[in-house]
C-alpha cells in the first residue's frame, strides 16, 4: 500500500511537468539483439522479462530543454526452469524534451518524470525495434502489451542490467 500511496504522489508533484511539456526528438542510441535458437520450435513456451531505467542527463534552464535517456530490455526466458533465455534485445533511447519559458523544474521534479514518462514515451519506440529485431531473427512475431505504470501483465520489471549503459 506504501509504494501505491508514493507513486500518486510522485504522480501529483509532476503533474504540472506532464501537462506541459513536449517531445521534441527521439532517437536510439545504444542497441543489442542475440538469440540462441533457430526456430520457435527450439524455443519452445517463452515468457517475458522486462528490466527498464531512464535518467535525465541534462538540463539547459535558459532554453527550457532536458534530455531523458530511457533504457529498456527485454530476456524472452523458456517457460521450462533451467534453459537461458532465447531471445535478448536491449537498447536506449534518448527523448529530448522541451519545457514552456514560465515553467520552471527542479532537478527532482524532472527525475521523478523521467521514471514515470521516460520510458512511457520510448515504449511504442521500443515495442517497434523489438518487434522488428525478432523478426529478422526469423522467430514469430512479438507484440509487447502497452506500458503500464502499474504491473499488470506478465511483464516484470527488474533493475536494468548493468550492460545497457
Amino acid at each position: 500500500m506504501k509504494r501505491q500511496i508514493k507513486k500518486i504522489e510522485s504522480l501529483k508533484e509532476i503533474a504540472p511537468l506532464i501537462a506541459a511539456v513536449q517531445i521534441r526528438d527521439i532517437r536510439l542510441v545504444e542497441a543489442g539483439v542475440s538469440t540462441s535458437v533457430r526456430s520457435a520450435t527450439e524455443a519452445g513456451e517463452i515468457k517475458f522479462e522486462v528490466a527498464t531505467s531512464a535518467d535525465v542527463k541534462e538540463y539547459n534552464k535558459d532554453e527550457g530543454i532536458f534530455w531523458v535517456l530511457a533504457q529498456i530490455k527485454i530476456r524472452l526466458i523458456p517457460v521450462e526452469p533451467e534453459k537461458d533465455a532465447v531471445v535478448s534485445v536491449s537498447a536506449a533511447f534518448e527523448i529530448k524534451y522541451s519545457l514552456p519559458k514560465e515553467l520552471r523544474a527542479s532537478q527532482k521534479q524532472l527525475n521523478t518524470f523521467a521514471r514515470i514518462n521516460g520510458v512511457f514515451n520510448a515504449w511504442p519506440y521500443w515495442r517497434e525495434f523489438v518487434q522488428n529485431m525478432v523478426a529478422r531473427m526469423n522467430l514469430p512475431t512479438i507484440t509487447l502489451p502497452v506500458f503500464r505504470l502499474e504491473d499488470t501483465t506478465k511483464i516484470r520489471r527488474k533493475k536494468p542490467d548493468k550492460n545497457i549503459r
